[in-house]
């Protein structure tokens, strides 16, 4: 498991337009481990989780994070662009989790499952803390703020039998930013070609509703560039790209080393 000391502060976002978010990261020579993280025999059920869904020929990954160690307790899941659900356990489950669809069944302080219909989620319990400590990545473009987020990243993870796509998120100006990196086959170390109708290697869409205060609308694409992988690792990616906005000439850049939910 990765150390938890370092992931306890978390900064405040002070993002004006033309400003930067900066959350201080763990200190300098620590080395994440390169395996997924698993908790067991947890005295309660806070902490962040990760959960799993196969559906319609596609494995889904996401994390969300539980606060409170009582009967009433909170989840953001960043599944659902940190929303908060407010749940309470009884009879063995949680109610309240995504709309009261159907209960979220605890199997015990490390392990969930929820059912509605024929979706199975399946939830382990990554870390006792609760926060969102998958990694880092920043975002730089003329038109919107710079972004700069170590600590307060949570990251969704999707294959199926001919793409991977990884999301970024984290939150902005009291609201998500999502960066979603679409890979034909699969990540892997290499240089590729960004094209947002799908004739490269590689499709890029930001979205962030703090982008409407710029003159960018709240979805936008990498009209063309390149991303870079410099190391693929079994849950760790580590990476770069650089290319041109939708509207042809607003150049951006993003870089991250993030962990995937992937077990």
């Amino acid at each position: 498991m990765m150390n938890s000391t370092c992931l306890k502060s978390v900064a405040s976002l002070l993002l004006t337009v033309g400003a930067t978010v900066l959350l201080s990261g763990c200190g300098a020579g620590e080395v994440p481990a390169d395996t997924p993280r698993l908790v067991s025999g947890s005295a309660n059920k806070q902490g962040l989780w990760r959960m799993v869904e196969d559906f319609d020929g596609e494995k889904f990954y996401s994390t969300m994070v539980i606060q409170g160690t009582g009967n009433s307790v909170t989840m953001t899941d960043c599944s659902r662009a940190f929303e908060t659900d407010a749940m309470r356990f009884t009879s063995g489950a949680y109610t309240g989790y995504n709309h009261d669809l159907a209960p979220l069944t605890v199997l015990n302080n490390d392990t969930m499952r929820w059912t509605y219909l024929n979706q199975t989620r399946n939830f382990e319990k990554m870390d006792v803390d609760p926060q969102f400590d998958m990694g880092q990545f920043s975002l730089k473009s003329p038109l919107l703020p710079d972004v700069a987020s170590a600590k307060l990243a949570c990251v969704q993870f999707s294959k199926n039998h001919d793409s991977e796509v990884m999301v970024l998120a984290t939150r902005v100006l009291g609201n998500s930013l999502l960066i979603t990196i679409n890979m034909k086959d699969r990540f892997r170390v290499g240089t590729f070609a960004i094209d947002p109708h799908g004739a490269e290697d590689t499709m890029v869409i930001l979205t962030g509703s703090h982008w409407v205060m710029t003159t960018l609308s709240p979805h936008d694409e990498v009209s063309t560039g390149t991303l870079t992988i410099k190391k693929r690792g079994n849950v760790w990616i580590e990476g770069e790209l650089s290319g041109v906005l939708g509207n042809g000439s607003t150049p951006v850049r993003v870089a991250f080393n993030v962990e995937t939910p992937v077990r």
